[in-house]
């Protein structure tokens, strides 16, 4: 039974609300878990934080595969890593009373690190996309494989690199006025992660319906609306890191979230019996390739640690922001 247009952005509205207060908090219940286990700044943020605010993304591939719409997943996966990488530029500018840009107050080599595996990770995801069918034609392809252990890779060089201080620890004296303990705090972690899921599923597929009442083109609006929407944990937390003045975090959200969405192809694979990243579009391969562009942008403007800010922001999120808008007009030349 379809809803109509009016109770469709009702529910689209309420789902959103109801995301934004519940990544609020779980962005605060992930740091206090993080503190109180000592699991490591990238650990910490990119385990739990990036699983659990890609979870609508998780659950929207896995119906969109057993729905046997493997554009669905497709689009979910690689569409979003472009738009989830711009919010550096939103959060730059939330970040607009500090003298430097984000880009100079995130610079870390745990932030370098995370962005250049984020680059070979969907570096990867093109060659993969190349291959003739015949050849991934398996449940487990090795295209999958390697994107995965590309993954696990860099999060144990993190580690390590923290253990060992070539990689300096950050450290970390907030002192969290959250009023639990360790063990409410991994069930509260496991609802909010159960409810941004939840809710997560029900945006996605009222956006989807509004976007469809509108007559929005579907590749736009993937990239665009549906990114959007299932990036709201991403943008709810960030902000509360911003606020908070801890932007360490964000990028452990932000490169480690991004990092994490191209594993969920070995889940496809799984489930449909083959990879279908072979399935890609031009459009999909094209936004991947911005995704690289803005990736490494930012990179850049961490390497240069600008002093100053150019009108509230840095002058790479001024470059990705006419970037991405270009790349978006781009789209309809596909």
């Amino acid at each position: 039974m379809s809803l109509g247009i009016e109770k469709n952005i009702g529910l689209f509205l309420i789902s959103g609300i109801i995301i934004w207060i519940a990544s609020n908090r779980l962005s605060a219940v992930v740091e206090y878990i993080d503190q109180q286990f000592n699991l490591g700044d990238a650990f910490g943020g990119t385990i739990m934080l990036a699983i659990a605010t890609n979870l609508p993304e998780t659950v929207i591939v896995i119906r969109g595969v057993q729905q046997g719409d493997n554009s669905l997943a497709l689009g979910n996966i690689l569409g979003g890593i472009a738009l989830q990488t711009l919010l550096l530029v939103l959060f730059d500018y939330a970040s607009r009373n500090e003298r430097t840009p984000l880009s100079s107050l995130t610079y870390h080599r745990n932030s370098i690190l995370q962005g250049l595996f984020l680059c070979i990770i969907l570096g990867l995801v093109i060659m993969g996309a190349q291959f003739q069918p015949n050849f991934v034609d398996y449940p487990i392809s090795p295209i999958e494989i390697l994107i995965a252990l590309s993954w696990l890779i860099s999060l144990y060089l993190l580690k390590q690199g923290e253990k060992s201080k070539m990689i300096p620890k950050i450290e970390d004296r907030t002192k969290h006025k959250l009023n639990t303990n360790q063990e409410k705090a991994l069930w509260e972690l496991l609802g909010l992660a159960i409810l941004i899921t939840f809710f997560g599923v029900i945006l996605a597929n009222t956006s989807e319906s509004i976007s469809q009442h509108f007559g929005i083109d579907g590749v736009i609006f993937g990239a665009t609306i549906l990114s959007l929407v299932t990036s709201l944990p991403e943008i709810s937390g960030g902000l509360a890191f911003v606020r908070a003045k801890k932007y360490i975090p964000i990028i452990s959200d932000i490169f480690g979230g991004n990092s994490f969405l191209p594993t969920l192809f070995l889940l496809a694979n799984i489930l449909a019996g083959r990879s279908i990243m072979v399935d890609a579009h031009k459009t999909d391969i094209y936004l991947v390739g911005l995704s690289i562009v803005l990736t490494l942008l930012f990179i850049v403007g961490m390497l240069m640690q600008s002093p100053k800010r150019f009108g509230k922001l840095g002058l790479e999120s001024w470059v990705m922001l006419i970037v991405y808008l270009l790349a978006i007009i781009g789209l309809w030349a596909i």
